[in-house]
């Protein structure tokens, strides 16, 4: 009895348990994809395309993710706003695995977003659609500014609050007369004014250096920004007839600039809650927010 007492007994080893990922499917309707991701069935296809080569898993694994899956829970993430954490316990996975695939994806679609986000090429097809769209003759984009609410950062944090005392990065970005953003600026905090983003920004030096004036093109702004030779903004108190013929494209283009940042926030608070986060790699995610975002438009 003592001698089988004295026998090694082998160690029980925890079954494996993995845990379904039914949800990070594409065999939904659109209509519910988009309630969960933001994007249909072919937006999800085409950012999976575009990042495969970038984030496929070098593995033999049966269980590894695979890209579409990866994106989706990228896409979930921005969609909602919420913790890793919940992000996780929502779709089956740990909140480490979720927090290095969405930094593999957004690093991999930041890297791509010159090939979406670049000044027209063609202008005169470019003031062709404005004219068509407002009657405004000779422009080649409307810019404005958005507040991309944040976490309060641990670096320069009392720059970071804006004037409705939230913190925020003010994101300035010039569109085309298809709604196509053609410039973004994302490095500035929510306390900066527009008119000082614009006026330190590439846009505004590029203008500068290229003429600086209706020969050359212009843009189109709200009274947020200063009357340029480049930057047409409304009159405060139009009162002649000329004036409110002036003043109407600049209204209907100020409805359509509106709209597309209703469209495009669909990432109404984003959370950076690594303490190690610099302002540059906050700067980098809320760029690639409005780009990804929008590569579904540009396809």
């Amino acid at each position: 009895m003592a001698a089988f007492m004295q026998l090694p007994v082998p160690p029980h080893r925890k079954e494996r348990h993995f845990r379904l990922k039914d949800d990070l499917t594409l065999n939904l309707s659109n209509e519910e994809l988009r309630e969960r991701y933001r994007f249909g069935r072919e937006g999800i296809t085409f950012i999976s395309n575009l990042v495969s080569n970038d984030i496929s898993r070098k593995t033999k694994r049966n269980h590894a993710l695979t890209v579409s899956q990866m994106v989706m829970v990228t896409l979930r993430f921005l969609a909602t706003g919420s913790f890793l954490q919940v992000v996780g316990d929502t779709i089956g996975l740990h909140k480490g695995t979720v927090s290095r695939i969405v930094s593999d994806v957004l690093t991999s679609l930041c890297n791509k977003r010159d090939e979406f986000i670049k000044w027209p090429r063609n202008v005169d097809e470019t003031r062709g659609d404005f004219y068509r769209l407002s009657g405004f003759p000779n422009v080649l984009g409307a810019i404005d500014g958005t507040h991309v609410r944040i976490q309060a950062p641990s670096e320069d944090e009392p720059s970071f609050v804006n004037r409705k005392g939230v913190h925020s990065v003010n994101v300035q970005a010039v569109c085309d007369a298809r709604g196509k953003f053609t410039n973004i600026n994302a490095n500035w905090p929510g306390s900066s004014h527009d008119s000082h983003i614009f006026r330190t920004s590439q846009v505004c030096t590029y203008m500068e250096q290229n003429g600086g004036g209706w020969a050359n093109g212009v843009l189109l702004g709200d009274s947020g920004y200063p009357c340029r030779p480049f930057l047409m903004t409304p009159y405060q108190n139009p009162v002649l007839d000329h004036q409110k013929k002036y003043q109407m494209p600049l209204f209907n283009q100020k409805c359509d600039r509106e709209n597309i940042w209703e469209a495009e926030e669909t990432v109404p608070y984003i959370t950076l809650r690594d303490k190690n986060d610099t302002k540059q790699s906050m700067q980098d995610h809320h760029c690639l927010c409005y780009s990804s975002q929008y590569l579904h438009l540009i396809k």
